[in-house]
């Protein structure tokens, strides 16, 4: 007799809670759908081209599951837009979204187009459990990618950005790509003595950011951040033959080029030397200078290993008080 009152029990109270689940669910895909609505009119107030052809919310009963149809967005010479794009959360983590792409997307900057395609890309991004949601990490992965601009095929085999928060407006940025192949027509006709490397095993670039604000909630609708101060902290280039890595700190001025101090190793520096000397990057009235200094610098167990402080004034790179090279501005 008690157990069958205890079962029944049980079996009301797990009726009222799968029914108050489902209540929650229907509740908070009601505000969501609205919440959606009202960001993007906001958006448009604020001045951003934001559109759609519409979105559905599905994920019952544990995740909210967003499609977006034809999304297009805009903002100061750069837009991005694809057929569609999707996002999901777990109905108890929603400031934590996965989001995935189509195989095909469009990106213009300030008027160069570029056609995107992978074939698996999506991205994750985790704000800050309150009630601004600050953006604390997010990340985007792509795999077999090909960017088509102008006519050209660059061919990247892995894709890896990530971005996490140091500080309230202070962001940590990484970017991986993996055997990059420049399009081939493109390099035979801009450099016919085949000069520089046909592919990249590996190029990655590090740096800080910091905003005139944090970047929250408030970016739908508000004030765009602006960017403050940006610092390149580290880096890798390595192709058949050569690695180089580098870290350190280098700001751009006002003109884009850059200052500040970086360490560099680098394996293959003989080779990387004949490619300075070659594409006339190298001072030719420092040449023997430049080598002298270079082996000095040899690594006692790898006579092909070098490890150097630069210094780097207006974009000129010296080696103690010999210049090496000029940087190219970042604009």
């Amino acid at each position: 007799m008690t157990t069958g009152w205890a079962m029944r029990v049980l079996a009301v109270l797990a009726v009222v809670a799968a029914l108050g689940w489902c209540g929650y669910w229907f509740i908070g895909a009601r505000a969501l759908d609205s919440a959606i609505t009202s960001g993007l009119v906001a958006a448009q107030d604020a001045g951003a081209e934001v559109s759609t052809e519409g979105h559905v919310i599905r994920g019952f009963p544990n995740r909210f599951d967003v499609t977006f149809d034809a999304p297009r967005v805009a903002s100061e010479g750069i837009a991005w837009s694809a057929p569609f794009v999707q996002f999901f959360a777990l109905s108890y983590r929603l400031n934590h979204l996965i989001a995935v792409f189509p195989h095909d997307q469009r990106l213009t900057v300030f008027g160069h187009e570029a056609l995107v395609h992978s074939e698996d890309m999506r991205a994750s991004l985790v704000a800050e459990a309150g009630r601004d949601l600050p953006l604390e990490r997010i990340a985007l992965v792509g795999q077999q990618l090909e960017v088509m601009v102008n006519g050209q095929t660059h061919q990247i085999d892995g894709l890896r950005a990530a971005s996490r928060r140091i500080a309230p407006r202070e962001h940590q940025i990484s970017v991986l790509l993996e055997t990059l192949i420049p399009d081939q027509p493109l390099m035979e006709r801009e450099d016919p003595q085949r000069l520089y490397p046909r592919f990249f095993d590996v190029l990655r670039l590090d740096a800080e950011v910091e905003f005139d604000r944090a970047i929250d909630r408030h970016l739908i609708g508000g004030a765009e951040p602006r960017l403050t101060r940006l610092s390149l902290t580290g880096g890798r280039a390595a192709w058949t033959g050569t690695d180089i890595t580098a870290s350190g700190n280098l700001t751009p001025g006002m003109d884009g080029r850059l200052s500040g101090d970086v360490l560099v190793t680098v394996t293959g520096w003989r080779a990387l030397v004949d490619l300075a000397r070659a594409a006339g990057v190298m001072p030719a009235e420092h040449d023997a200078l430049i080598v002298m200094a270079l082996q000095g610098l040899v690594a006692p167990d790898n006579p092909e290993r070098i490890e150097a402080g630069f210094s780097v004034r207006d974009g000129a790179v010296w080696l103690g008080p010999i210049q090496v090279g000029q940087l190219p501005p970042l604009w």
